[in-house]
């Protein structure tokens, strides 16, 4: 079995996570504004994440 695609499946899962995290951070108003930035470094990751996984699952295919 080829852990290629297992690792890139890993890879895009926790991006979206990532991303779905910064944003709940993003919008929670209860938190102060300083926090509420702080919710850019995990979406911005995930979104990174994200976009390299698909990209190599693109190009590895075939």
């Amino acid at each position: 079995m080829n852990a290629g695609p297992l690792i890139l499946g890993a890879m895009l899962g926790a991006g979206v996570l990532l991303v779905v995290m910064g944003l709940r951070m993003l919008a929670d108003r209860k938190l102060d504004d300083r926090a509420r930035r702080r919710g850019f470094w995990p979406l911005n990751g995930g979104l990174i994440l994200t976009a390299v996984s698909v990209y190599l699952f693109m190009t590895s295919g075939g």
